[in-house]
């Protein structure tokens, strides 16, 4: 599932996630929690240009940045938010009586294998691209707005994976059952070194499409319980990030 490109859909997106959703990194503290109580002031945030959004009332600044997990394929880069968009056009084209500020959800299928459509692989260099190309852009925001605390937030369209207990493959045939774990992103060192290193206060990773499922005891089908969205205060990871993370191995696509 994807979306067009809207950094305040993203916003209001996390604004209205629940408490049981959100997770915070190392720990709760006083100011991540208080980052989210004025996430969830939406009134209070206006656009900017760089970064993407300010608030006033709590001296906070957001750059907003979307992150996925599919590989790049010859010239096209992303075969994937191409055919989202071209679906996109195609429906304003056809519907012309829809505002064009009316945000337009789209679940493209590129027909692509499973292994070209998204990998671990890909997720990785995205992220590394994306989150570290925007903190080399962190002194220009902190110049826009001196004083302000900056916040992160990536909005991370990739799909769930697991560990496995074998080396990883592609593709997995459906209803075949694999062992294994969650592949618990939010503590994997890779994404939170870089995380840590970012430059920003606060660092609010999205992940809306990450659902994983299990079967248990009595072969019952039962969904993964999973944060949408982990806030780091990143003044609070020194001394967490050297101690906690795994380094996952043998990941795989946790098809739906």
């Amino acid at each position: 599932m994807g979306t067009s490109d809207d950094e305040r859909a993203f916003l209001d997106e996390v604004s209205l996630l629940s408490d049981e959703k959100i997770c915070f990194l190392p720990t709760a503290t006083d100011d991540a929690v208080a980052l989210l109580d004025a996430i969830r002031d939406a009134g209070s945030w206006a656009a900017s240009d760089r970064p993407d959004f300010h608030s006033e009332t709590y001296e906070l600044a957001i750059e907003v940045m979307r992150v996925d997990d599919h590989p790049r394929v010859g010239k096209l880069t992303n075969p994937t938010l191409a055919r989202e968009k071209k679906i996109e056009r195609e429906l304003r084209e056809g519907l012309p009586s829809v505002r064009e500020d009316a945000r337009v959800w789209v679940n493209a299928d590129t027909g692509l294998s499973s292994e070209k459509d998204h990998n671990f692989d890909a997720y990785r260099d995205a992220f590394t691209r994306v989150v570290v190309g925007h903190s080399q852009k962190v002194d220009a925001y902190r110049e826009n707005h001196p004083g302000y605390a900056l916040c992160m937030l990536i909005r991370d369209e990739s799909s769930a994976y697991m560990q496995t207990d074998v080396a990883a493959r592609a593709p997995i045939l459906s209803g075949e059952i694999v062992t294994g774990k969650p592949h618990y992103w939010f503590l994997d060192a890779y994404f939170t070194r870089i995380i840590a290193e970012s430059g920003a206060d606060f660092v609010a990773w999205s992940t809306p499409y990450k659902h994983a499922w299990y079967i248990d005891a009595f072969g019952r089908r039962m969904k993964m319980d999973l944060p949408t969205l982990a806030i780091y205060d990143i003044a609070a990871m020194s001394k967490w990030e050297e101690s906690i993370i795994y380094e996952p191995s043998g990941v795989i696509s946790v098809e739906e």
